[in-house]
């Protein structure tokens, strides 16, 4: 995946110290490599029935409307795919994904997701609209980062037009926003402005982080993020995820039992809505695991979804 960075968060980097931005985005200069680690960690394409659509799981299904997003975060999942053309859906083939769904009612929950689905906004309108058809769909839940990548962006006509659709759904059906948020220092004004238009719309508003190394592996800096999004602008951390083990970014992974005692301190400080879930997204999409605190005692051996012994 090539190196890219938005004009916004260039210039954030440029005039400030931001260096834990800055590392997002840069390749490492030695690209580490074990075996443990592959492109597509999560085997989503095991899982795709239907170009850009992946169900993992009995009642929930996620969709990449795209492949592209305004910037190109390093430890991205999805990096093996990000800036393929032929994987921006087009609205036939959105249908299809729909119709799938249509035809599957325990599929209750849809992730639209990429990519970045809010950097093809007419693309997401159309996929909006097609959901709301679906009466079994109760959940519609968003992935996105544009609002850091671009906030002035929705300013736009475009981005009017999504924000008053993402009213009218909100209406229909249980709509969440999933802002992807690495450091507190991401968290300026302008982004917190955006933050706060789409939680106007009626979208419940959610978090979900990354723990990278160099960028957020520290109490205060994770305490500062959660404090400044729960406490002071009323949007809750969801997710802290250990970074999945893709090939290449292996420069980002912290260690397991560091993660353990930085999460455990940060419940000590943090009231429980403002406290993100710790999970690792196993490789093969065995489920998201809760990591435990050091509150407790055990062996560093979880079972997955379906009840096979997997080793941390």
């Amino acid at each position: 995946m090539k190196e890219r960075i938005s004009p916004y968060v260039r210039k954030l980097i440029k005039n400030g110290n931001n260096k834990e931005i800055a590392l997002q985005f840069r390749k490492p200069r030695r690209a580490q490599k074990t075996f443990r680690f592959k492109s597509d960690a999560l085997e989503e394409e095991k899982y795709s029935p239907v170009k850009g659509l992946v169900h993992k799981f009995k009642n929930r299904a996620l969709i990449k409307l795209t492949l592209d997003c305004a910037g190109h975060c390093q430890h991205c999942t999805r990096s093996w795919q990000i800036g393929d053309k032929d994987g921006d859906l087009s609205e036939e083939e959105i249908v299809k994904c729909s119709e799938y769904i249509q035809n599957h009612p325990e599929i209750d929950d849809v992730i639209l997701s990429g990519g970045d689905p809010m950097f093809t906004v007419l693309r997401l309108i159309f996929a909006l609209n097609e959901l709301l058809k679906i009466e079994s769909v109760k959940v519609i839940r968003i992935g996105t980062r544009m609002p850091f990548f671009a906030p002035d962006s929705f300013k736009t006509k475009h981005f009017k037009e999504l924000l008053k659709k993402m009213r009218f759904v909100a209406k229909k059906k249980h709509l969440v926003v999933l802002f992807h948020v690495n450091h507190p220092k991401e968290l300026t004004k302008k982004v917190l402005g955006v933050l706060q238009l789409i939680k106007r719309t009626g979208a419940e508003m959610l978090t979900q982080t990354v723990f990278l190394k160099g960028v957020n592996d520290n109490v205060d800096t994770l305490e500062k993020m959660c404090s400044v999004l729960y406490y002071e602008n009323g949007i809750r951390p969801y997710y802290i995820y250990r970074c999945d083990y893709v090939e290449g970014k292996e420069h980002f992974v912290v260690s397991l039992r560091k993660e353990e005692k930085i999460m455990t301190e940060l419940r000590k400080r943090l009231s429980g809505p403002a406290y993100p879930t710790h999970v690792v997204d196993l490789p093969g999409g065995r489920g998201k695991i809760p990591v435990p605190l050091d509150f407790w005692i055990g062996a560093r051996i979880c079972l997955d979804f379906d009840g096979k012994k997997i080793k941390i």
